[in-house]
């Protein structure tokens, strides 16, 4: 048997050596990965927007998160590396991809395992994969809510006027989807060229019974339409019809046209607005971007701490997440009013 005077006196003295406590370092901090097609010419103007937009967002956060640019080009592949890139790297929340095949190879793609907001939809509606949140400016979502006001506003039956555009078609289909979904009627869709002669348009909309019209168009497609248009009855819009920019001459044609709007744009003293600064010298269809990044890296700051259930007051609209991933936006009613955009 081993005795205490037994064992060595060095032994022991070690033994009841105090224990220093050796601090482990510290955990890194989560990060935001904006994940942007940067290095492809054609969505760069965007992107940088957005990227503005997210630093400005960010600035004014307590403890500013860090934030780590992720740039790509526009082929899915190159998307899905920075992506896989970005989780590797530990970050807390990757916001992006930016593009619609981007989103739809992510949403494939069995990987994701960090909370991400896409900032687009699929191509095709999917079952969102678990940690994946899609916000976009969607022009289908803002004609669907178009249709859900003209119909609080008492109105039954429709006529839809669109241009060739895919963008424009879509805003159509869009429109007429949620309009037969609420019971409504629609008793002609009319398609026009702005480029053609008008009058025979203008005849059929004479002779038509609707008590609103549906217009999808661009803001030089609109005004070249609009002396055609049946001017009795209530003109809704989405805003693909603002350019954004204040022109009273130019919009003079665009008069009272109800259509949504962001509140950047249809209100800057809005008060939340005024919080961030407003770059003046970036285009007007840039200043979409830049306030679509504000509230991209709003929501993924609610995110980066665990904050799942979504309910801003944003620069682009109200904002929510709804069951199966998407951020709800609600743009603003608002109006062509002395030919400026003012809310309604």
């Amino acid at each position: 048997m081993c005795k205490a005077a037994d064992i060595p006196a060095s032994a022991a003295g070690a033994a009841l050596a105090p224990i220093t406590a050796v601090p482990l370092p510290a955990a890194p901090k989560p990060f935001v990965a904006l994940l942007l097609p940067l290095d492809a010419p054609d969505f760069a103007p965007p992107a940088e927007a957005v990227l503005a937009g997210c630093k400005a967002a960010l600035a004014l956060v307590e403890g500013t998160p860090a934030l780590e640019i992720v740039r790509t080009g526009a082929s899915s592949s190159h998307i899905m590396a920075g992506y896989e890139a970005a989780a590797v790297r530990g970050a807390g929340v990757i916001v992006g991809p930016m593009t619609r095949d981007g989103v739809t190879a992510l949403a494939a793609s069995g990987t994701i395992r960090t909370l991400t907001l896409a900032l687009n939809a699929p191509l095709q509606p999917v079952a969102m994969p678990e940690k994946l949140y899609v916000f976009g400016l969607s022009i289908d979502a803002e004609a669907r809510q178009v249709a859900r006001s003209a119909w609080a506003d008492h109105l039954r039956d429709a006529v839809v006027v669109r241009t060739v555009s895919a963008l424009s078609r879509r805003a159509g289909q869009a429109f007429a989807q949620e309009w037969f979904a609420l019971g409504g009627r629609i008793s002609e869709a009319l398609e026009f060229d702005p480029h053609a002669d008008l009058r025979r348009l203008h005849e059929r909309l004479s002779r038509s019974g609707a008590d609103l019209l549906f217009l999808a168009a661009d803001p030089d497609q609109a005004r070249a339409v609009r002396p055609y248009l049946n001017n009795q009855i209530p003109v809704y819009a989405t805003s693909q019809i603002n350019s954004g920019r204040p022109d009273p001459v130019a919009n003079v044609d665009l008069n009272g046209i109800r259509f949504v709007e962001m509140p950047w744009l249809a209100q800057p003293d809005n008060l939340t607005a005024m919080i961030y600064p407003r770059p003046d010298a970036l285009a007007p269809e840039l200043q979409r971007f830049y306030a679509f990044g504000i509230d991209a890296c709003r929501i993924a700051n609610e995110f980066l701490n665990w904050r799942l259930r979504v309910n801003l007051e944003g620069v682009t609209g109200t904002l929510t997440l709804r069951a199966g991933g998407t951020v709800e936006r609600e743009a603003m009613p608002s109006v062509f009013r002395d030919g400026a955009v003012a809310a309604r």
